[in-house]
């Protein structure tokens, strides 16, 4: 962009076409022409633009016939004393360029460095115009033409820093009325703080004058009810010794009725033992027809177990679905666990046993998801732990007669319909009860026998039986349900993994999110159950019990998904077992008869009570006409009659919302 001003009678004395800030030459020029005006010389600005600077000027000298121009040689920076030529390319290109009839003073920092005069005059020229004679009346026009300038620099300064200063003015006014709006903001604030804080004054006068009134209203009360206190003190001093007679009356009924309990809990205890030794006097005899139509043949399809005496199938004998178990006939322990095992029946020809089929099958079922179960979760794991654990305490501390499982694994632990676990195949547990009566605290064989990965090395190794033995195994079983893994190697992968401070990777994450602190506790007390020496592992009652029922506590909650989907389904078909074959409802109280099955109470001594001799099943002749109560099936039909009320709330719970 090219600036510059014109003046009447053709000429531009006054141009910039150097770099630089547009505002401040335009202000130049302003400048300029404020100047004409005072000298009462007409002027005007117009404004050019062009790409090249030197292109546009020279243009304006040859449309407008410019004879008179005055322009920088360079800028004010680049000035020396001993200038004498144009410095900037745009200077030295007009000078070159510009018609021979064109004077050019060239200029830097206000003082003339060179002329170019004019060689020749225009074709058509101002008759006001003419050209300076000499260099001297060059400079004395020039410096005519440079005052406006440089007093045009001096008030554009001035005004730059007027309005700075003015900015600065503005700036500091408007920080004052802030302030000032504030301040007073401020003031408001407080007064109705002031205002507040007075009002609640006034409240707190009101309400200690209330106060005081009920002091003494207090006081007066107080004083009225010192005589009470002093009869009730006197009533307590003569009731005291009356209070102590009746505590020492009460603690030795207590002490009474605890050792009645006991002696007839140890009763108990003791007949259902005796009794469910006693085979011939509680199960019913059947046919090996019976038997093979109930297996279809002993249908593989049906085979629901293999083990060391000997295979399971499952079957349907007498509108009861039942676990048949064909005892190896070449096995000397076969034929004696024929004789010591209790189930509901068995057939003598076939050395067969019949038991109770309980519908959620074995834990090993359950640990490998057979038919696509849901896996358990880890709180009703640890409830089977417990459970086990309380078990084979109570086995092991069995009077006057311990016993001891021999085989304990989770093929050999049962879950009912809610997943209750119930130990089952106690053949050499029998054995060793049978031993026992000699005074051995342990069984000695020469044929141990049992599950390998579960079987106790020293009773391998010895064939000495004791608890210890079960101790091992349940140590085993712990470390199934933590892991979910086979139990080949399974003691060294675990301990390793505890070494490692690493036994989030060997957990069964399908039971859901483990607490750290049971797996820990579960991971240490099933290593040491499994400790190669016997007198090395702990004392299930006194060292493990009271740890995991703390933990089962805690974990609060006994149900699985997969009982959840089993109490769904009951809730509308009642288990078969759960039915009196007599009345066919819910049983109540649980009796089992000499045939082996369970009625309820009433029922059958009705039935006796008519004078029938013959099984309500069966239809064979009954032993004898004495019941026992099933003290495991009654704690099943009390959980799913409570179960089932639970679902029944909650349904009714999800459609009312």
């Amino acid at each position: 962009m090219g600036l510059a001003a014109r003046r009447s009678g053709g000429g531009f004395p006054l141009a910039d076409g150097e770099a630089g800030d547009p505002e401040s030459r335009m202000q130049n020029v302003d400048n300029y022409l404020d100047q004409c005006s005072r000298k009462k010389v007409k002027a005007e600005k117009e404004v050019f633009f062009f790409t090249k600077i030197d292109e546009g000027l020279l243009h304006l000298i040859e449309i407008y016939g410019v004879t008179k121009l005055v322009m920088g040689a360079a800028s004010d920076r680049h000035y020396k004393r001993k200038m004498k030529a144009p410095q900037s390319q745009t200077a030295i290109s007009v000078m070159q360029r510009a018609h021979s009839y064109c004077n050019i003073w060239f200029i830097c920092n206000g003082k003339l460095t060179c002329v170019r005069e004019a060689s020749c005059c225009p074709v058509k020229r101002s008759k006001s115009a003419r050209l300076p004679s000499s260099v001297d009346s060059c400079k004395v026009d020039l410096q005519s033409l440079l005052e406006p300038n440089i007093e045009a620099k001096r008030l554009g300064c001035m005004y730059i820093n007027e309005m700075e200063l003015r900015k600065e003015t503005e700036a500091k006014l408007s920080q004052e009325k802030e302030e000032s709006e504030s301040l007073k903001h401020a003031t408001m604030v407080l007064q109705n703080d002031l205002d507040w804080l007075k009002y609640q004054l006034n409240e707190k006068a009101n309400r200690l004058q209330d106060l005081n009134q009920q002091k003494h209203l207090l006081e007066h009360r107080i004083s009225e009810s010192d005589s009470v206190a002093t009869y009730l003190e006197e009533s307590m001093k003569v009731t005291e010794s009356r209070v102590q007679s009746l505590k020492l009356e009460y603690s030795k009924m207590k002490r009474e009725r605890d050792d009645a309990v006991k002696e007839a809990r140890s009763m108990r205890i003791e007949k259902e033992l005796t009794n469910s030794c006693a085979y011939g006097a509680m199960s019913s005899e059947f046919s090996l027809m019976e038997l093979e139509q109930a297996t279809q043949n002993f249908s593989n399809a049906l085979n629901i177990g293999q083990g060391g005496f000997g295979s399971v199938y499952k079957g349907s004998l007498r509108n009861t679905t039942v676990a048949i178990k064909m005892l190896s006939t070449d096995s000397l322990h076969g034929q004696s666990q024929f004789h010591q095992e209790s189930p509901l029946g068995a057939c003598t020809e076939a050395s067969a046993l019949v038991y109770e089929l309980l519908p959620n099958g074995s834990l090993e079922d359950r640990l490998n998801c057979v038919d696509n179960t849901p896996p358990l979760t880890w709180q009703v794991r640890i409830q089977i732990i417990t459970e086990i654990c309380s078990a084979l305490i109570f086995l092991h501390k069995h009077r006057p007669h311990p016993v001891v499982h021999g085989d304990l694994k989770p093929g050999n632990i049962l879950l009912d319909a809610n997943l209750q676990s119930k130990l089952s195949d106690f053949g050499i547990s029998r054995l060793l009860l049978e031993s026992s009566v000699t005074g051995s605290d342990a069984h000695y064989t020469s044929r141990p026998m049992g599950t390998p990965a579960y079987m106790d090395p020293e009773f391998f190794a010895t064939g000495e039986l004791t608890p210890q033995s079960d101790t091992y195994s349940f140590g085993v079983t712990i470390m199934r349900l933590l892991t979910g893994r086979a139990p080949l190697r399974l003691i060294r992968t675990v301990r390793e993994a505890l070494n490692d401070d690493d036994l989030q990777s060997v957990l069964d994450h399908s039971a859901g999110d483990w607490p750290l602190v049971h797996v820990e506790q579960l991971a240490h007390i099933a290593l040491q159950c499994t400790e190669l020496s016997k007198q090395r592992r702990p004392d299930l009652e006194h060292d493990v019990w009271e740890v995991i029922e703390t933990m089962k506590k805690e974990a609060h909650s006994p149900l699985s998904q997969s009982f959840r989907s089993i109490c769904s389904a009951i809730e509308t078909a009642t288990p078969s077992y759960f039915l009196c074959p007599i009345s066919q409802v819910t049983m109540r109280d649980p009796q089992m008869a000499s045939d082996g099955f369970t009625y309820e109470a009433d029922a059958i001594r009705d039935w006796l009570d008519k004078g029938h001799d013959r099984s309500p099943v069966t239809d064979q002749t009954l032993a004898n006409c004495d019941t026992i109560p099933n003290i495991a099936l009654r704690s099943a039909i009390q959980e799913y009659l409570k179960q089932n009320n639970m679902n029944k709330s909650f349904a009714l719970y999800e459609q009312q919302h």
